[in-house]
This record gives C-alpha cells, structure tokens and sequence, in this order.
C-alpha cells in the first residue's frame, strides 16, 4: 500500500493543523516556505482551541492555573504542538520559561504525589515536566537528559521480570508495586517518542527488547503504588495492554491504541517487534481498502477531550462525519509513516 491516497486526501480537504503536520512531518517541508507560514498564520488566528489556550497565558507566563490537571500548562503546551503550533512561538517560550525551578514553582497540584512518584521512578512531577519540554524540542536541557537517562532505565528494568507477580504484592486486597521497583510509565514512553539523543544502537536494542516482554505480559493488570499506608495511581494510561484484539477494539479501545501505537511508532520499533507489525499491517489494510482513508466510524471522548492523557482531535467539529475521517486517517498516516510502514511491508 502507498500511502500518497492519504496524504492527497488530506492536502485536500483536512483543516491547516493537519495540512501544517502532514507538510512538515511527513513530507519534510521546510516552515520557511510561503505555504508553510500562510498555514500557520491560518492556525494561529482561526482555530478556536489556539486561540483559547493563548489567551489563557498570565503574566508570568504560566498557561492556565494548574500544572498536570485540566487546563494547565501541560496540556496547554502539549495541545499548541499538536495543532502545529511552532515550538519558537513566544507563548510556548514563555510557558517553558515558567516551569523552570523547583516543584513549589511548577508542580502545583501534583507536589506530594508527583514527588512519591518521582523518588520511586515511576514518573512523577520532574519527568512530566520534562515530556513538556521535549514536545517542544528542548531535549538539551540538563533535567530532561537526567529523566531520559531514568526513563531508561525503567524500561530496562522489565527485562528481568518474567511474571507480573514479580513486581507486584497485596496490600487492602490492591494490587500495588513491590518496594524498590522500578517500570516504565506513560510518560517514560512519551518521553524516549520525542527525544532522540538517547538512540544509540545498544539503547533502541533495550527498547526493543523491553516493549517486546511488555507485549508478552500483556495484559498488564492495573497497578498502584504504596507510600506507607497511601496508595497512589502512577500514570500508567495505555501500559496495560501492548497487543490487543484489534478485531474487538471498540471506540474507546481505538482510541487508546492511537494513542499508544502513535508513540511506539515514535520509538521506531514497530518493525522490529512481530506483534505491534502485524497491528500496523491491520491498520494499513483498513486504509487500502477505503482509498487511503480510515472509514471506521468512531466516536468517544477519549478522541475529543483534551487532557493531560488524552486527545486526537484536531478538526474543530467531530459531529460531522466527514472531519472525524480527516483526524483518524492523519492518525493513521502518522503512525505508518513512523513505523517505515512501506519499507516494511516490503521486506
């Protein structure tokens, strides 16, 4: 399958974010260009979301009021990217700029348990903070290598855990993790998708090796983590389950395997895993067989709410049938483009 129907599709017809981020990531168009100024003109002064979180920005430019909640800078700084928004934008320079010091400067909400989960390596404050900043390229930054460098070392340490009842024990009739483990969250996985220092040959071999015992695990039970007698939710949204039923997905699953599979494609290890190829291969086919286009009808919430875990949508108005198709065959472009789809399927 060529996938010059999806992108002609979306040229086409799709809304300037999607346009923006078809040009400049798959197609490696330089920003510089006429068309590629005028498209993000268009984004910055005609979609509503933009507009909204720019004017959410106080004076000492914060985004928002909260951190890692609702409307916070972290959602607002990993929205303006998603919607094309350039990393240079003087919005998302002051946002950055803000979330530099201490956690009593940048963590909010999340203080307490962003630092439990932080001392445990389990993805807390600092490295969320860190995925903030790698959305926006700044992987240079001294804490973000040092998050990078715990990241992995998470997903390093499920190389040696052959069971999940390695890592886990009862407490209060909850599952919780064994003291002194270490495993890889949500956010050390959005971490090593948007940076790319780290690659090294023996680091993507640990990759590799480490998502494909997650697979094997799959699924993964849900996993708390005890801090004395408090219990805490680490960010494990999507770490549950690394090869599904894609026959079985329903809109909510789907919406969850975007967002999962996106990230992994980041990784650049879809290839090289057999079980993550073939749900690729599925996608590709859905696509080949509808002219380039994903013509799944789904809808849920996980695709249109924005919040620190979820979101896809870009086209402003998912009552129309037509807009859901243009999100979901850019998600499914993203993701095969990632994964070196062609050159796969071809080998």
């Amino acid at each position: 399958m060529s996938l010059q129907d999806s992108i002609d599709y979306l040229l086409a017809e799709a809304c300037p974010s999607i346009k923006y981020r078809v040009k400049s990531e798959v197609l490696r168009q330089s920003p510089l260009t006429e068309e590629m100024i005028h498209l993000q003109q268009s984004i910055l002064l005609e979609d509503k979301t933009v507009k909204t979180i720019m004017r959410a920005q106080q004076p000492n430019g914060w985004l928002g009021e909260g951190f890692h909640g609702g409307g916070g800078v972290e959602v607002g700084v990993r929205l303006l990217r998603e919607k094309g928004v350039s990393s240079s934008h003087p919005v998302i320079k002051k946002a950055l700029q803000a979330m530099r010091g201490s956690d009593e400067s940048f963590a909010h909400e999340l203080m307490r348990v962003g630092r439990i989960l932080d001392q445990k390596g389990l993805g807390g404050s600092h490295l969320i903070r860190s995925v903030v900043f790698a959305y926006a390229g700044h992987e240079d930054e001294p804490f973000v290598r040092e998050q990078i460098d715990l990241a992995l070392h998470a997903f390093q340490s499920v190389l040696n855990k052959k069971l999940v009842s390695d890592i886990t024990e009862r407490y209060r009739e909850k599952l919780v993790f064994k003291l002194g483990i270490s495993w890889p969250s949500t956010y050390h996985l959005r971490l090593l998708a948007f940076t790319s220092q780290w690659r090294t040959p023996r680091n993507l071999e640990t990759i590799v090796r480490s998502i494909g015992h997650l697979v094997e695990l799959s699924p993964i039970p849900y996993i708390l983590v005890r801090e004395k007698a408090q219990l805490v939710a680490p960010p494990a949204v999507l770490m549950d389950d690394f090869n599904p039923d894609m026959s079985a997905l329903d809109a909510k699953g789907w919406a969850m395997w975007f967002l999962r599979m996106e990230l992994l494609s980041r990784l650049g290890v879809v290839a090289m895993i057999p079980e993550l190829r073939d749900q690729v291969n599925h996608l590709a086919e859905i696509l080949a067989d509808n002219g380039g286009r994903f013509a799944k009808k789904l809808a849920h919430p996980y695709f249109t709410k924005w919040t620190a875990y979820m979101g896809l949508a870009l086209e402003s108005d998912w009552r129309s049938p037509e807009r859901r198709a243009l999100d979901l065959t850019f998600r499914s472009l993203i993701i095969l483009h990632q994964s070196k789809f062609e050159e796969t399927s071809s080998a």
